[in-house]
């Protein structure tokens, strides 16, 4: 094999792992936000629930 193929190979894969792990990055910055929109939504369903006697009564009129 000559010199110059195998250093095209080698910059072809360290473009592969560059380019893969970006992939894995982007999908890990996806799954902190929707870590962070979960908690946040678990937060205000806490700071609802402070007030256990709210919702317990109906008034219905027929």
């Amino acid at each position: 094999m000559e010199i110059q193929g195998m250093s095209m190979s080698s910059t072809v894969l360290a473009n592969a792992n560059l380019q893969s792990g970006g992939i894995g990055l982007m999908m890990m910055n996806k799954a902190l936000d929707a870590d962070q929109a979960n908690g946040q939504m678990l937060a205000s369903m806490l700071e609802r629930s402070v007030n256990p006697m709210v919702g317990q009564n109906i008034d219905i009129r027929v």
